[in-house]
């Protein structure tokens, strides 16, 4: 055996000080898509932005729950009041979207086994989908419903 192998330690500084600068990007981004969606009278006029705003948030906060994991540090109260406004305020647009645009924006996960687990898949995805009529905005209650039977990592980190 050759012995002129060495493990190098990888600096997992790097990987955090990515990911935060992800998150500020991401939030970033949704600021900017609120504030041109806030010009708008009408949710119609600015679908696009709409869809952008909720994709930003979707993406901030499956990384801001990794960081959290991999704190150490307690969260305070005006922290967690902040989150849960923010997370209302994003679940209000993602009500606005049809089941169709949010499988545009987060396709169904590509995993065939989980009738083998029990657990979400593909096809229990598909056939949870033909109880919405997918071009009609979910609202609040709908998207409860979505949010509980769609299989997608993004989402499933979200809520």
């Amino acid at each position: 055996m050759n012995s002129n192998f060495t493990v190098v330690s990888g600096d997992k500084s790097k990987i955090e000080d990515k990911q935060a600068k992800l998150e500020q990007l991401y939030m970033k981004a949704f600021v900017r898509e609120l504030a041109t969606i806030s010009a708008y009278s009408d949710w119609n006029q600015c679908r696009d932005h709409l869809k952008r705003a909720v994709f930003y948030a979707v993406k901030y906060f499956s990384l801001e729950r990794i960081d959290r994991r991999h704190s150490t540090e307690p969260r305070t109260l005006e922290q967690i009041n902040a989150d849960f406004s923010l997370l209302e305020c994003v679940k209000m647009l993602m009500g606005q979207l049809t089941p169709r645009e949010m499988m545009s924006m987060f396709p169904i996960e590509k995993e065939y086994d989980g009738e083998k687990f029990g657990c979400k898949d593909y096809y229990f995805t598909i056939e949870k989908l033909k109880d919405f009529d997918l071009d009609k905005p979910l609202g609040e209650e709908g998207l409860e419903d979505f949010l509980w039977c769609y299989w997608n990592d993004d989402l499933f980190a979200f809520d």
